[in-house]
């Protein structure tokens, strides 16, 4: 599955940087009902004569065209963070759903990066990438789950659990990233901070949001198969425990 994700930007954090922003109030009837914005980002020179930035002012900065792009962006972020939401959920339901069926210590020895998750998989709070690392080490470990055609073999195993990981991150860019159009051509970046890693610049386009709705649709789709016969193990199960 090529996915296009979100890509670095070869621009400092600590460079001659000016964010020039005109908010603009839209209002009906007196009424707010919205406000336009679209924080544009510049990479100064500086002036030789004075060493002072220059400062630039384009009439493309407050253009209505730009601000209905930042709306989009805006939106469809925003969206993707709420889709991420569902997908922890479900996430959270899957696994938990998996260790009441399971022997969770045995889980835990079945190889070495399994192990590793022992003091995770007793949290009663995990986070989206404890749940993920839990879900890895299921579906690479347990037999059953080769009756899932996205995880036959564990080839396919490894590459939806780096599709998953990488959908937790791009996620994380989304929620705590800050929007910005970059001058003089106004494509869309996000200032980020990843864990273990310097705050950066990252590039996205319609292309990199829309796969990543098309990598929700797979992680869903194949979460959802595996909840339903979990759910009919577990229904069977008390039906056997109870007769």
């Amino acid at each position: 599955m090529n996915i296009d994700r979100p890509f670095k930007i070869d621009l400092k954090i600590n460079e001659n940087i000016g964010i020039f922003s005109f908010p603009k109030n839209v209002m009906i009837k007196d009424e707010l009902v919205d406000i336009w914005i679209a924080p544009t980002l510049v990479k100064m020179e500086i002036n030789k004569d004075t060493k002072k930035p220059i400062l630039p002012i384009d009439a493309k900065m407050i253009d209505e065209e730009l601000y209905r792009k930042c709306n989009q962006f805006t939106y469809s972020t925003g969206k993707i963070n709420r889709l991420a939401e569902l997908i922890l959920d479900k996430l959270k339901r899957t696994v938990e759903l998996y260790l009441n069926l399971n022997d969770s210590d045995e889980l835990v020895e079945r190889n070495k990066k399994c192990r590793k998750l022992k003091d995770v998989i007793s949290k009663k709070d995990k986070s989206f990438e404890q749940l993920r690392s839990i879900f890895s080490c299921i579906i690479k470990t347990d037999k059953e789950f080769r009756q899932f055609p996205e995880l036959d073999s564990q080839e396919k195993c490894s590459e939806f659990s780096t599709l998953f990981a990488n959908y937790i991150i791009d996620r994380n860019c989304y929620v705590h990233g800050i929007l910005y159009f970059l001058y003089p051509t106004f494509e869309p970046i996000m200032k980020v901070k990843l864990p273990n890693e310097e705050e950066q610049y990252v590039g996205i386009t319609e292309k990199v949001l829309r796969d990543n709705l098309l990598t929700y649709q797979k992680i869903d789709n194949l979460l959802s198969e595996i909840n339903q016969i979990w759910q009919e193990k577990r229904q069977a199960t008390t039906y056997i425990t109870h007769s």
